[in-house]
């Protein structure tokens, strides 16, 4: 896969798309990759996972990244990528993963959604080991004031009413993004420089929706591998670097309502749900 350079200059050279939403591009694209214990570490370590969880949960998410942003970058996409809105991520992790899985990443577009802020659209991940489903996503990503909108209407992450409680108090120091970046090998500058982040309207660079969301997810695991789990995430609004952001969660047990808010507990960055079995 190209290098997270040659991918950022790409995504620059589409500031120019002005097209439409088309037939969706029925291609799957694949790659073999290899969970790298050092890097799952230092990701763990980032997003706050116990040292004995294993590969997080959410960690394949950085192996079909390359992937998403190839099918982005394909000339019949009609959007710039940068600008695209992360909108809500949703996890399924079928099987525990272990440390050098050799694992087949597919991904392809899942499909226009008509949203009533502009365009969106899914993509879906798998994750194949020896052939078997091990895990699982759905992002979608939204571009905003598209017009000549087309797909089915877009149904947002349904999330249960439950009463909340303060789970963690989190700094999110400036060096987050840049740091995020560097582990995961999504540079998008509208998480590691002040200028871009003021073109696209924000006084200062935000965090990524999948480092808030792994954040999050981490907090409420015990210290013990992951069998299973599904976590289903809607993005609300940014959290910017430097600032502060504290985790809300329903009851334990069974699906459990998750949110991330500012400081003031007013404003919610996520909100979602999640499921999980750990180790005994």
């Amino acid at each position: 896969m190209p290098a997270a350079g040659a991918i950022r200059r790409r995504a620059l050279a589409t500031l120019l798309r002005r097209g439409a939403a088309g037939a969706p591009d029925p291609v799957v694209l694949r790659r073999r990759a290899v969970i790298d214990a050092r890097r799952a570490h230092a990701y763990a370590a980032l997003c706050g996972f116990g040292e004995r969880c294993g590969i997080p949960p959410t960690f394949p998410h950085l192996l079909g990244f390359p992937l998403h942003m190839a099918l982005l970058l394909r000339p019949g996409f009609p959007f710039p990528v940068i600008g695209l809105v992360h909108l809500e991520n949703t996890i399924r992790q079928h099987v525990r993963l272990e440390s050098a899985d050799a694992l087949e990443i597919e991904a392809r577009f899942a499909g226009w959604l008509a949203h009533d802020k502009g365009q969106a659209l899914a993509i879906d991940t798998r994750a194949l080991r020896a052939g078997s489903l091990v895990w699982e996503s759905r992002s979608v990503y939204l571009r905003l004031g598209a017009r000549d909108i087309r797909g089915r209407p877009h149904q947002p992450v349904a999330t249960p009413d439950a009463p909340l409680s303060t789970m963690l108090r989190l700094d999110l120091p400036a060096s987050l993004g840049r740091r995020y970046a560097t582990v995961s090998g999504d540079a998008n500058p509208i998480h590691t420089s002040a200028a871009v982040a003021r073109l696209f309207g924000f006084p200062r660079p935000i965090a990524h929706g999948m480092w808030s969301k792994a954040r999050a997810i981490a907090a409420l695991l015990p210290n013990a591998p992951v069998e299973t789990l599904t976590a289903a995430i809607a993005f609300k609004t940014p959290a910017f670097l430097p600032g502060g952001a504290c985790l809300m969660a329903g009851p334990p047990g069974g699906t459990r309502l998750i949110e991330l808010r500012d400081r003031r507990e007013t404003k919610p960055h996520l909100r979602g749900t999640l499921a999980f079995r750990a180790a005994a």
